[in-house]
């Protein structure tokens, strides 16, 4: 089977792309930057790499027309505006064109919880006329996820320091094994096609708990101070000084987790019946 795919640039698409070619899979990888491509991939005989823009329309070589499912890694950030977000939705719907010159039976497009335009991305998919499904994922445990990397981080302070607010906001963590797992279940299924699927871990947890129950199993012990709710800009700081991400950053994912990031549509579960790995089990396996 030949897969189309890119938005190879994040934790989740290079993990994909490796998992599907050893899966069998060949995998066409379209990429704007080959060679930073390969520093952080390993090489692979099913992966093969296009180099190109979506927005501009530049393919180097042009692109099979002998593709079976096209898998496209949405690469919306919470900092983005009204323009980005424009350039996110011209970038599928020029990679839509690719996949149909392709004769691609189906198009997964894949994006976080609460990505802020899903209508608009599912319009554009229904007026493609392909077949299509749409994937919204939680946070990912796995090693060097940014879930991993953040709680990490945050552990190694002798003080935690915590907006009240984001302390209690829950979650649905999923290894990445089993976010993989559900995701191979997808391709080229039928009873997958048209669908719109929320694919979360077992446990419902607030990063407080997230963060304490990995602590225990590093055997950390550091107090988690709630500061009471702060405004955007002092919260941002605290973030930024607890994760070490750019402060503009820490600000606009707090300014977007402003609800629990919880599933909401679970019927994958029914489809396909996976029992996953708890949030403990997922760290203990990351960590090791």
């Amino acid at each position: 089977m030949n897969i189309l795919i890119t938005g190879l640039n994040n934790y989740l698409g290079k993990r994909l792309a490796l998992h599907l070619a050893d899966e069998g899979y060949r995998l066409s990888c379209l990429v704007r930057n080959e060679k930073y491509f390969l520093e952080t991939t390993e090489n692979h005989p099913n992966l093969s790499i296009i180099t190109g823009d979506l927005v501009r329309e530049r393919y180097t070589p042009t692109i099979a027309d002998d593709i079976d499912v096209a898998v496209y890694l949405s690469q919306d950030s919470a900092e983005w505006g009204e323009q980005y977000k424009n350039l996110e939705l011209l970038s599928l719907i020029n990679f839509i064109k690719q996949a149909r010159k392709s004769n691609s039976q189906q198009l997964i497009y894949i994006t976080r919880l609460r990505a802020p335009f899903i209508p608009e991305v599912q319009q554009i998919l229904i007026d493609s006329y392909m077949t299509y499904t749409i994937v919204r994922i939680s946070n990912i445990i796995g090693k060097g996820s940014i879930l991993m990397e953040m709680m990490k981080k945050i552990s190694t302070r002798l003080f935690i320091f915590a907006n009240q607010r984001l302390v209690k906001m829950r979650a649905q963590p999923i290894a990445l094994q089993d976010l993989l797992t559900y995701l191979n279940f997808i391709i080229l299924n039928p009873a997958a096609f048209n669908q719109h699927f929320d694919i979360g871990g077992p446990d419902i947890l607030s990063y407080k708990e997230m963060l304490k129950a990995y602590m225990k199993l590093q055997k950390i012990h550091r107090p988690i101070i709630a500061l009471p709710s702060l405004s955007n800009r002092l919260s941002a700081i605290f973030i930024s000084l607890s994760t070490g991400v750019s402060v503009p950053t820490a600000r606009a994912f707090g300014e977007n987790i402003n609800e629990d990031l919880l599933c909401e549509d679970n019927h994958i579960h029914d489809l396909f019946p996976h029992e996953c790995l708890t949030f403990e089990q997922a760290v203990q396996v990351a960590l090791t």
